[in-house]
């Protein structure tokens, strides 16, 4: 048993547990395996790159880090001001419009339903496809959907455009921590994710922030005219900068899928393929494939990434609900997620009214808490994400275990229960809405730890179905925000902001607790899973790349 982690007894392997320090493992086996270098030199790189220039793992850290930081952008963008583009403006545009808020609120829930509904498409076509073409269709959507938005002053136009600006949300919520499986390794994850988790969630507090001042000084159209000149900047930067990252390798190299450890024999194989390329270096028929051009690495179409039908992949994201600790990950993530929405949601009707009576500018200005606690939260991750996991790796024999992630649900327990409870408490009461904002911050730093935590735990264990674990996260949630849009606002107005805070504080205190058996019972499940996984047995994995083995 690692450090209260049950072990699995019926598989040799469980995937989603590696070797990372062999240094304290003693591992002599592994000397001929791929290392990370600095002060990482004794970590072994899981997955394990191939011999193949143009494999994403390969790709020097730089380009990681520019496709990282697009795709970040496209995040705060498609995701994280789509979202909640007019929170700070309903009760304005509710006046403008002559009707009442909530209806006004229902078109961003039809928003969040058309992100929810199309979850399953990208989930599909990415994995049939790649993600590069899933990633470039969903930002045009988003531009048509503005150019709607701002032709016209109107109800109509306005619904009409937040539809259809949903359908581009899916794909930067989902296959965007999908592609850092892709591309980084296991111990350089989690800053990566807390980057992306900070940009998804508290990014959006920032964008109430400033689409309420657009409102407010410009107007309605200029609110779409503004955004508009980002989103189209941002599709160039996606053509020019992010290439497809999904690449089939053999599967001995993917060292945390495997269900039989063969690390010997694979170091074995690394000799013999360095061996090779040495021989090979200057001769005109290389043993390797050559190096894409930046131009070859533009192209949208990369061919097909299995020869299953299309229809067999629309039903992956629900078969993650049939393995339980992908299930909690989506659960709890989208949770946590969920309840940060309808704090926020439920902001412009409350501070609209006495004894605030504030405009949209200023109820955008109480978007700031939230903002600086994510960043809190998120900095917390940055820095201790991957040393935590190093850490208990060094005290577990130098084998790390995905469970170890959870081991932040902790503080996640703490500052949820904490802003949750006193932030329903205070609205209440009336309190000052600095105070109001400060709470619902500290709300927000136990909000995004927990998020890191559960996603990539989802994302350590089972990133060989990272594609559906997290479309299917994304579509949970986005319909649990519909249904926020839906009731949040009538269930404030009739029985006040505490007892909606209060049910909001006490299930993700539930969340947090259904962690320790997760803990403890993580392995035998990912074990499970392996033995029983139905990706496996309906033929739905991830085969070919052009038609060819990579």
């Amino acid at each position: 048993m690692g450090l209260g982690v049950l072990e699995e007894t019926k598989l040799e392997h469980v995937p989603g547990t590696v070797l990372l320090d062999d240094e304290v493992a003693h591992a002599d086996y592994t000397g001929g395996l791929k290392h990370g270098t600095g002060r990482d030199a004794h970590i072994v790189l899981s997955p394990q790159p191939s011999e193949d220039p143009n494999d994403p793992l390969n790709w020097p850290l730089w380009k990681k880090e520019v496709i990282i930081a697009v795709l970040s952008l496209g995040a705060m963008l498609h995701a994280g001001t789509n979202g909640p583009f007019l929170n700070a403006s309903y009760f304005e545009m509710s006046q403008r419009l002559n009707m009442d808020i909530n209806t006004v609120v229902m078109v961003s829930g039809y928003n969040l339903l058309a992100a929810g509904c199309i979850g399953p498409f990208v989930a599909a076509f990415g994995r049939k496809y790649g993600k590069r073409p899933v990633f470039l269709v969903s930002c045009l959507f988003d531009i048509v959907g503005t150019a709607i938005g701002e032709a016209q002053i109107s109800y109509n136009y306005l619904l009409a455009a937040r539809i259809i600006q949903g359908f581009s949300t899916s794909a930067f919520e989902s296959l965007i921590i999908a592609t850092v499986g892709d591309i980084y390794f296991v111990h350089q994850r989690g800053f990566r994710i807390s980057v992306i988790n900070f940009v998804l969630n508290s990014a959006s507090s920032l964008a109430s922030v400033i689409c309420g001042q657009v409102f407010q000084n410009l107007g309605w159209l200029w609110l779409f005219h503004l955004y508009q000149i980002f989103i189209v900047i941002h599709f160039i930067l996606m053509v020019l900068f992010v290439p497809e990252t999904t690449y089939i390798r053999d599967s001995r190299y993917n060292i945390d899928e495997t269900k039989e450890e063969k690390l010997a024999e694979l170091a074995k194989l690394e000799q013999e393929n360095a061996e090779k390329v040495e021989a090979t270096r200057d001769s005109s028929h290389p043993g390797i494939p050559t190096k894409k051009t930046f131009l070859q690495e533009l192209v949208v179409w990369t061919g097909t990434y299995s020869d299953d039908s299309i229809f067999k992949f629309l039903f992956g994201p629900f078969l993650t609900l049939l393995n339980p600790a992908a299930c909690y990950a989506v659960i709890a993530s989208g949770i946590l997620n969920s309840w940060y929405v309808g704090s926020a949601i439920i902001l412009a009707g409350i501070f609209s009214g006495p004894p605030w009576l504030f405009n949209a500018s200023q109820i955008g200005y109480v978007g700031f808490g939230p903002f600086i606690g994510g960043m809190i939260g998120s900095i917390i991750t940055a820095v201790m994400g991957d040393w935590v996991i190093k850490y208990m790796a060094r005290k577990n024999n130098g084998a790390y275990e995905p469970e170890f992630r959870l081991v932040f649900m902790i503080p996640t327990a703490v500052f949820c229960a904490f802003g949750m409870f006193f932030f329903g408490y205070t609205l209440k009461s009336g309190s000052p809405a600095e105070l109001c904002a400060f709470l619902q911050g500290v709300m927000m730093v136990g909000v995004l730890i927990g998020i890191f935590s559960t996603l990539s735990y989802g994302l350590d264990s089972f990133r060989g179905q990272a594609n559906e674990i997290f479309v299917m996260n994304m579509l949970f949630k986005n319909f649990v925000f519909y249904g926020l849009s839906n009731f949040a606002n009538p269930w404030v107005a009739d029985k006040g902001p505490e007892q909606i805070m209060f049910v909001f504080g006490g299930t993700s205190l539930a969340l947090c607790v259904m962690g320790i058996p997760v803990y403890i019972f993580g392995k035998k499940l990912r074990g499970w899973w392996a033995r029983n996984d139905l990706f496996v047995k309906l033929k739905m994995e991830t085969k070919t790349v052009g038609g060819t083995m990579a």
